[in-house]
């Protein structure tokens, strides 16, 4: 039963990845041609690519939390918030940049947290995206920025991206 079901898992993956690269190639595609038909539109050109990341980021947070990892009644560590850092956070995204993301936790994160994170990475790699990624709870983000000027950097210019907007 467990080789069946893996197998269906696989199946669904693979079916779901096919159907979110088909979605990345066609929004590039549709952001080349208006660059195209507007050459001077690179701003408006770059903060498509990033909003374009966006959809498939939550696409994918919204699959793992709830077809792969569903909990009917969450506990208070198990809580997560996508923040975009970097170029990325700012909207400035050329059609293969790569993508900078910090997972917020309340606390230490949990084994549901970080199996989120690896899934919704796993996504993401498999799409051919290259991800810098970072995991933290917030009081692990204060004192790394304290300590940090690139850190606390990336905090202010990040942007929420998608999940508990209470820990953004």
């Amino acid at each position: 039963a467990q080789a069946v079901e893996a197998k269906g898992a696989a199946s669904a993956r693979k079916t779901i990845t096919g159907l979110l690269r088909t979605a990345l190639d066609d929004g590039r595609a549709e952001l080349a041609q208006r660059l195209l038909a507007k050459p001077a539109a690179g701003h408006e050109i770059m903060h498509g690519h990033a909003f374009l990341i966006d959809q498939i980021i939550r696409v994918v947070h919204d699959h793992v939390t709830g077809d792969l990892y569903p909990v009917a009644n969450r506990s208070s560590g198990e809580r997560l918030a996508l923040m975009a850092v970097g170029g990325y956070g700012r909207g400035e995204m050329a059609p293969h940049s790569d993508v900078d993301i910090a997972f917020l936790t309340p606390a230490k994160p949990t084994a549901w947290c970080e199996q989120v994170v690896e899934s919704i990475l796993y996504f993401l790699w498999d799409l051919g995206l290259t991800v810098g990624h970072s995991t933290r709870s917030l009081d692990e983000m204060v004192r790394q920025a304290r300590g940090d000027l690139t850190i606390r950097t990336a905090i202010l210019e990040g942007r929420y991206l998608w999940g508990d907007k209470d820990i953004h």
